[in-house]
């Protein structure tokens, strides 16, 4: 098997395994500790796959895209969450979790897609630099 084709088959593994965890995150008859647990899953594949985007430098244009696609299902099923522990006061002491680590893994979640898909493209943030640094006074 050549090693684009065993990339090839790891990113579709990926982000199946991140559309299964996701709907357990958001499965109405789960408890909330396993619905906790399986978001930190998801969280720990984002973790995954930016390392793998860090070893692979620079990355392929589908590893990236997963990522970004990966990533932005993480972050909202985190937001979701979120919002529904804090609206039903549940109790998700038995995942072994509180909710600022759940805030803190959202957290570095944003800062994974922050870094590898900013809002701007290079070339807007290279001519913002220039009118920026370069204007006169």
């Amino acid at each position: 098997m050549t090693s684009g084709v065993a990339e090839l088959l790891e990113n579709q593994l990926a982000g199946r395994l991140a559309g299964r965890l996701a709907g357990r995150v958001q499965t109405p008859n789960l408890p909330w500790a396993a619905q906790v647990v399986s978001w930190l899953d998801l969280v720990d594949l984002c973790r995954e796959l930016e390392e793998s985007l860090i070893a692979a430098e620079p990355p392929a244009p589908e590893t990236l895209s997963l990522h970004g696609a990966v990533v932005g299902l993480a972050i909202g099923c985190g937001g979701w969450l979120l919002q529904q522990i804090r609206v039903r006061g549940a109790d998700i002491s038995a995942s072994g979790q509180t909710l600022e680590t759940l805030e803190a893994s959202l957290e570095l979640l944003r800062i994974f897609h922050r870094s590898r898909h900013p809002e701007f493209t290079p070339d807007e943030i290279e001519a913002v630099r220039q009118r920026v640094f370069h204007a006169a006074a």
